[in-house]
């Protein structure tokens, strides 16, 4: 099913414009892809049909369905895990200078469908339990989509879902099986707090973050939208606390406002002191 430009040009202004994700003239293919299961639960005769209605401003959940279908959501448990190694020395030092508060505030921003903050939680039930028993944990999983986060409540995984990165002795301690897929247990979904935001909009009152993972987002933004979005992350991370991105995202050339800290197989940001 062909997409038009004057349609595909609408689409990709409102999608920058919304969301500051971008997308280029060779992805009709991709807007194709996406539309196509709206047009027919919808029941319409085009892909064009869908966004002149969505243009027309009359259903705005319309647009959101539209949105939301055009934000990747790929995402996996202990994605490239050399992060959550490092993830775990950077809570170990942590837990030294925040001894006094006895708290720690974990973000995963695009969490998806809940592989990432859920890998987190696993993480601290692994090695710092202690902290968990007596310390006040927060792990905030944010989506731009409210269908990926219902997903992500539910917190249920398929067995080709579970095969992509959870280990065996992990799975037998953190999942149970129900009907053939796997639900993760009451101790790990307790330590996640589900929220809706738009990372490209202005944000509610955020909690000051010890850590925030921010992995494979800004590969999808250009460079202005990069660079605020950073700044934003930085107001709201405490000055010793660490920022995680993806493998194939830098903030050479984006901000000058943090130091990175190699670490192993993985490396971290900390904001640049002022």
């Amino acid at each position: 099913m062909h997409v038009a430009e004057p349609q595909f040009a609408f689409l990709c202004g409102l999608l920058k414009r919304r969301t500051g994700v971008c997308i280029d003239g060779t992805k009709h293919y991709l807007v194709t892809a996406r539309l196509l299961p709206i047009v027919r639960q919808r029941r319409l005769p085009s892909i064009e049909t869908l966004l002149d209605r969505v243009r027309s401003g009359d259903d705005p959940s319309l647009e959101r369905d539209v949105l939301c279908a055009m934000m990747t959501h790929e995402t996996s448990f202990f994605r490239d895990q050399a992060p959550f190694e490092a993830l775990r020395r950077v809570i170990a030092e942590l837990a030294v200078s925040r001894t006094r508060e006895r708290s720690l505030v974990i973000w995963s921003a695009a969490c998806s469908t809940g592989q990432e903050p859920y890998s987190i939680a696993m993480v601290l039930h692994e090695h710092f339990r202690d902290l968990v028993a007596a310390w006040k944990i927060r792990i905030l999983a944010t989506d731009f989509s409210d269908v990926v986060l219902a997903r992500a409540r539910e917190g249920v995984f398929s067995g080709l879902e579970i095969a992509r990165g959870v280990p065996p002795h992990l799975l037998q301690k953190y999942f149970r099986q129900l009907q053939g897929r796997w639900s993760v247990t009451h101790e790990i979904r307790q330590l996640v707090e589900f929220r809706q935001l738009n990372l490209n909009a202005d944000w509610p009152a955020w909690p000051p973050c010890d850590i925030v993972f921010l992995r494979n987002v800004m590969l999808y933004f250009d460079p202005l939208t990069r660079t605020a979005l950073v700044a934003k992350v930085r107001r709201v991370l405490r000055p010793d606390g660490a920022l995680f991105l993806g493998g194939a995202e830098t903030l050479i050339g984006v901000s000058d406002d943090w130091e990175r800290v190699a670490d192993g197989g993985s490396c971290h940001y900390r904001p640049r002191p002022r």
